[in-house]
């Protein structure tokens, strides 16, 4: 029985030079495959081995003219590859991990010297290491948020390819423009991409870079809904809940090393920290805070927060409570607790008079799914449903009016 271990592959024909694959250890060879199909194939008798990465656990394969590169911090993976190759590796592997324990030990010994020089610091200011470095993040400049987001996205898998049509991107863009002007932080730069994929997702990574799929907007019922959802990512970026989870994962070292100022081990770290599974997987107490964040900045932006328990209710009715298939809510706090928390919050906000978003959703949704006539006869829908989504209930536009409003809106939110 062949053995697969999670880990990666590097190479120039990939997008963005890299990927995530199975390895598989086969009798004379290793085999890496991609989710795209996508094959590599390393012999055993010219595989090059090498101790490295951000922690010096990670273990590459090369091939003999270093054009291909797999690789896996798994902790099996060194055993299991050295008895896969029937002691065709073994000297390669004792050379790597004697290299690794000497490098190991010195780096205890200067860890020990940063620890010793700064605990009394730790203890008296912050109260145990993570929540030491909780606090530190949040002092840290929000450039390195954007620099982390800007090294992160060049890094991760896109799932799709990015769409550049006006009509898609230009509305979207206005709601996050129209949110970031009572962001809780300054100096985020909310950048948008749109990516083409039927995957029912979206992220803020540090810094600002917002990405929706293409899936969320279609499943989507109101321009209220795929705001509320936009809130709540931005929400992470501005409350620095990625920057505050690398810290926490880094752990003793990466706690010390911010209290010192030395920010390198963070940003080594953020390629391979983000991705498309890892920036969906916050905490439930900072999903609680995002949600509730997200409403704050929706009521202060004049846009009606009722949408995010409404799609929570949406989300409910159409999955259950186990909603594997939706990457976005897969690993959120379950939909009921989310609705009562979200509406709570939202009946003790002080009265506003709410603008609506200023789109034709029915023509965004007719583009992202491929139709050139961009649905501009939105004029069958029911008074039941206008009542109950008024953003739905906006005047037809063509195309270009779409394009026109769009740009008068921004302007008005002097973005």
């Amino acid at each position: 029985m062949t053995q697969k271990y999670t880990g990666g592959v590097f190479h120039a024909d990939l997008s963005d030079g890299r990927a995530g694959v199975e390895i598989e250890l086969l009798h004379s060879h290793l085999c890496a495959s991609t989710a795209d199909g996508d094959a590599f194939v390393i012999p055993y008798d010219e595989c090059q081995l090498e101790l490295g990465g951000y922690n010096g656990k990670m273990l590459f394969c090369r091939n003999a003219d270093r054009s291909v590169t797999l690789f896996s911090e798994d902790k099996q993976f060194p055993k299991a590859l050295a008895l896969a190759a029937g002691g065709r590796l073994d000297d390669q592997l004792a050379k790597q991990l004697t290299k690794a324990k000497g490098e190991s030990r010195r780096s205890a010994i200067l860890s020990f010297g940063l620890v010793a020089a700064t605990l009394l610091v730790l203890v008296s200011l912050y109260f145990g290491i993570r929540a030491g470095a909780n606090r530190v993040t949040q002092s840290l400049p929000v450039s390195l948020d954007r620099e982390l987001g800007k090294a992160a996205y060049q890094a991760m898998p896109k799932e799709g390819s990015e769409i550049t049509d006006p009509l898609v991107t230009k509305p979207i863009q206005a709601i996050v423009d129209r949110l970031a002007d009572h962001a809780k932080v300054e100096g985020m730069d909310f950048q948008l991409h749109v990516i083409d994929s039927p995957t029912v997702n979206a992220y803020c990574l540090p810094g600002g870079t917002m990405v929706v799929y293409t899936g969320l907007i279609s499943a989507a019922e109101s321009p209220g809904q795929l705001a509320a959802v936009i809130s709540h990512e931005m929400a992470h970026a501005t409350l620095r809940h990625g920057l505050s989870r690398i810290s926490q994962t880094l752990g003793l070292t990466a706690a010390v090393s911010l209290l010192i100022g030395d920010t390198a081990g963070i940003m080594a770290a953020a390629e391979e920290f983000f991705t498309a599974a890892s920036i969906n997987s916050y905490s439930r107490q900072q999903e609680t805070e995002a949600d509730l964040e997200g409403v704050r900045m929706l009521h202060a932006a004049a846009i009606d927060p009722s949408g995010m328990p409404s799609l929570f209710e949406l989300l409910k009715e159409e999955h259950g409570e186990l909603p594997e298939a939706l990457v976005w809510v897969s690993t959120h706090p379950d939909h009921a607790s989310r609705i009562e928390e979200t509406q709570s919050m939202i009946d003790s906000l002080p009265a506003k008079t709410y603008n609506p978003i200023e789109l034709d959703w029915e023509a965004l949704k007719s583009r992202v799914a491929g139709d050139p006539a961009n649905g501009n006869d939105d004029s069958s829908g029911d008074a039941d449903e206008s009542s109950q989504n008024p953003e739905s209930s906006q005047n037809p536009m063509s195309s270009t009016d779409l394009t026109e409003d769009t740009s008068e809106l921004e302007q008005e939110n002097g973005s």
